[in-house]
């Protein structure tokens, strides 16, 4: 009977405990997966300062996370800014424990002269699965690119894998300009 209470005891503190901001998690399953945003999550703004105005645009934006260790990782990042040319970028990252996000996309291929694009973030349970909300901003003194938004895993047999929201292309073919000579890991 003892055993019996024990173990109704430790099942129970272990699906009462919350997944909240001080729950410390290890994200290494990131690796390996791939994040896209969602409809909801495509609306962005292009400022000009000059004119103080705001412009929506649609921005897609897909990372293929190909290494993870003691927090970092890094992988390959296509983006689509309206009806632009696909971007590549390079991205490395840091996870908190806790789910704070801090990324980094270079531009790939890198040039003298190129500048990073910071974001930062936090990992957000929505509706039982893990999101990356996300913001970022990017651009000139004369322009410059707004976006914030829950990223989502995508995977081979998902909807979205096939057709990503706002370019109706597969992950391959938005992805595949920009995974040739994918990043490997870092030196220990």
């Amino acid at each position: 009977m003892k055993s019996i209470r024990l173990a109704i005891a430790v099942y129970l503190s272990v699906i009462s405990v919350p997944a909240d901001a001080d729950t410390v998690l290890d994200w290494r399953w990131l690796n390996g997966t791939t994040w896209y945003v969602p409809t909801s999550g495509l609306p962005a703004y292009i400022y000009t300062p000059l004119q103080n105005t705001i412009t929506p645009v649609q921005d897609q934006t897909v990372y293929t996370i190909t290494g993870y260790r003691n927090g970092y990782f890094w992988g390959r990042t296509a983006g689509q800014v309206g009806t632009n040319d696909i971007s590549c970028m390079s991205l490395v990252g840091s996870v908190t424990p806790e789910g704070s996000i801090y990324l980094t996309f270079t531009p790939f291929p890198f040039s003298p002269g190129d500048e990073p694009t910071i974001g930062i973030g936090t990992m957000v349970r929505k509706s039982g699965k893990w999101t990356m909300q996300n913001q970022m901003s990017t651009g000139t003194p004369s322009l410059q690119l707004g976006h914030w938004a829950y990223m989502v895993q995508t995977k081979p047999d998902s909807a979205s894998w096939s057709s990503l929201p706002g370019v109706g292309v597969s992950v391959p073919e938005f992805m595949s300009a920009c995974l040739d000579a994918a990043p490997t890991a870092p030196p220990p």
